[in-house]
Parts: C-alpha cells; sequence; structure tokens
C-alpha cells in the first residue's frame, strides 16, 4: 500500500459508507465507489473526481498495454471483437471500448465482478460482464473473437496448459499478459510460494513440461485479492507458453514487454496472432 492510500483512509476514517447497507447521503459518484471502500487497487480517471486505489491504470501513459495492442494490431482494435478474461477493475474494459473494440467480459471473482459494475455504471461501460468461471465460459461459449484478451489470469490457474488450449480456439489473436517460472524467481521473496515436491511433470505434443506449484500462501480472499479461486496456482516456463502457442496455431509472437526482473516474478506481454 502507498502513502496516498493510508492518507485518504486517515480523512475518510468515520464515512462508514462500505460499511452501512444503505446510502446515506445523495447521489454521488464517491458513495458508490465506497461501496468497496479500501478495497480498490485502481485509481479512477481525475475528472470522476473520486478516491479509490492507487495504479492509475486508467491512464494509457502508465498503462500501455491496450495502446501497444492497437499499435500493432492491423488496422488497430477499432471494430474489433474482444472476449476479455478477467477484468478485475474494468480498467481495460473501459481502455479498449476507448479504441473502438465491442467487448464481453467475464469475471470469476464476486467482488471483482460487483466492481466491475461499479466501473460500467460510473464510465459508462457499454460492455456486458459475466459472472463466470473463465474456463467454464470457455467451455460452453459458441462464440468467435478477433481478439482473446488474457492480462494477468494464466498464472492464476490451476490448469494452464487447459487455459491455453480453451482460449486459443476463441480467437485469431489471443493477448497475453502473464508471470512465468524461471529459476530467478528463487532469489526473490517470491520463492517462499514455491514448492517444488508439488510440481506437476508431463508430457503435452510431444514436449516434457514442469507446471511449478505456487500457494498463495496468507493473501486470503480479501476485497482486493488477485488472484485465482484455488490455493495455488501452477506457473510455466515461458519456452513452454511459446512451444504451446505455436502448437495451438498461434506461431506468431509479437512480445510488447519482457521483464524477467519483475519483483512479483519474471513476466511479459505478447500479442499471439493465428498463422495462415
Amino acid at each position: 500500500m502507498n502513502l496516498r492510500w493510508h492518507l485518504r483512509r486517515i480523512r475518510n476514517m468515520g464515512r462508514g459508507a462500505s460499511t452501512h447497507p444503505f446510502a446515506v447521503v445523495g447521489p454521488s459518484a464517491q458513495q458508490t465507489v465506497d461501496i468497496f471502500e479500501d478495497q480498490w487497487i485502481t485509481a479512477f480517471p481525475e475528472e470522476l473526481g473520486v478516491d479509490a486505489g492507487w495504479v492509475n491504470h486508467f491512464d494509457p501513459e502508465v498503462d500501455a498495454r491496450v495502446p501497444w495492442v492497437d499499435s500493432i494490431l492491423p488496422g488497430g482494435l477499432a471494430g474489433r471483437s474482444v472476449l476479455e478474461l478477467g477484468p478485475f477493475e474494468a480498467y481495460q474494459t473501459w481502455m479498449l471500448e476507448q479504441r473502438g473494440a465491442t467487448v464481453m467480459a467475464v469475471e470469476a471473482s464476486r467482488t471483482a465482478y460487483l466492481k466491475c459494475l461499479v466501473v460500467k455504471e460510473l464510465l459508462g461501460i457499454a460492455a456486458p460482464f459475466v459472472y463466470s468461471d473463465a474456463l467454464a465460459y470457455l467451455d460452453v461459449s459458441q462464440d468467435h473473437y478477433d481478439v482473446v484478451w488474457a492480462s494477468g489470469i494464466l498464472y492464476h490457474q490451476a490448469d494452464p496448459l487447459g487455459f491455453l488450449e480453451r482460449a486459443a480456439t476463441k480467437g485469431d489473436h489471443l493477448f497475453l499478459h502473464t508471470h512465468y517460472y524461471d529459476e530467478s524467481v528463487l532469489d526473490t521473496p517470491e520463492a517462499r510460494r514455491f514448492d517444488a515436491a508439488r510440481d506437476l511433470r508431463l508430457n503435452w505434443h510431444g514436449r516434457e513440461m514442469r507446471l511449478h506449484h505456487r500457494d498463495y500462501v496468507s493473501d486470503g480472499f480479501h476485497g482486493n485479492f488477485a488472484g485465482g479461486p484455488r490455493s495455488y496456482s501452477l506457473w510455466m516456463d515461458r519456452d513452454d507458453i511459446e512451444f504451446v502457442l505455436r502448437e495451438l496455431g498461434m506461431g506468431s509472437v509479437t512480445y510488447g514487454v519482457l521483464d524477467p526482473g519483475n519483483p512479483a516474478g519474471p513476466g511479459f506481454y505478447l500479442l499471439a496472432s493465428r498463422e495462415g
């Protein structure tokens, strides 16, 4: 948590909107945001005039993921259909719509889903938000999209291979932002979360792979918890992720960011596109 968040919390002491079961004043954006008081990670656009989180995800100069895809995707995002998996606090949903995309958003966290509805109301987002497990949605959906948007979701999966297999069938392009496993992670505080004795070894399409068991430890399911539905997830090696994408026909891969030194674990984002 940063200083701005703590100062806001002190300033708002006694307001109690989030603990009161009813609205206590007339309609305001701040009162609506405070339904989830102290549970936001994202700061809303300044023009809305509300205090929420501390990360400026709505600012394209801070969060460059959507602008980057818009810049490298042939023809950009305008007019594209996007399936967004794990919108969390709907900032990328908003950015995608700002660039002319039509979005279907699927969120599995109950709290995050309800926060998305708050953002939808306050910022006028048109996208429908569906409360569903991502893999379950991919299994039942019959729709095909120009882009499947998977930002911050692969490394929270207990079945990352199954996730990639399903996601690759739903779009011509796959945006993937994820952490991955590398031995260097063992030199960081993240090392305590990994348990090599519980790793999963398997053969996938003729390739021997090792999926690395990572516990959420004591993160808990608090309001701003940004994890998966189980007590653990399985992280993949970057080379294995690239191999899977190629095998699934998403062999045209362009990296936007490769961040091996991220303190939360090595990470990257990329756009993978169907060849042919």
